[in-house]
């Protein structure tokens, strides 16, 4: 008994120790980043970690998209430190995808915009690639995207 609680704690230090220490500084980075966000003028909180604020408004008649819908948008990804990973803007060419495809921050975030909508949206990495990242964006990174709704169809 004493050989496999020796076996199991060893375990959890040695699984503790190689944690990557840029994965806890890139969270803490995306987590302060947020914080001071959110003191900013015109920037509302969503739920915790994730922002908007609006850039411009379209017909507040229009329906908002559901998980559901196709939309068509643009969107102009950039880390928190203004690099670009990703522009369909850029590209000349708003993408078309059904809002269930997305990552969660931006399928809370479209489901409350309005077709010809702008914002700019904050999102904690929890709400996006996380521990993960993906080639153009770093494991923990905290994204901010200006995203244009244009269209959504049921």
């Amino acid at each position: 008994m004493k050989n496999i609680i020796f076996s199991c704690c060893c375990l959890l230090l040695f699984t503790g120790c190689s944690q990557d220490p840029q994965l806890n500084e890139n969270l803490q980075d995306s987590e302060k980043f947020l914080s001071s966000n959110l003191l900013q003028e015109g920037v509302t909180e969503i739920e915790p970690g994730l922002q908007y604020s609006v850039i411009s408004s379209g017909d507040p008649a229009a329906e908002p998209a559901k998980l559901s819908d196709t939309i068509t948008a643009h969107f102009h990804g950039t880390l928190k430190d203004g690099a670009v990973f990703w522009s369909s803007v850029d590209m000349g060419e708003p993408l078309i995808i059904n809002l269930a495809q997305l990552i969660p921050g931006c399928q809370k975030a479209i489901s409350m915009m309005r077709p010809g909508d702008k914002w700019k949206v904050f999102i904690h990495p929890d709400l996006a690639y996380g521990e993960e990242g993906r080639p153009t964006i770093p494991p923990n990174a905290a994204l901010v995207f200006d995203i244009e709704l244009i269209k959504v169809d049921a």
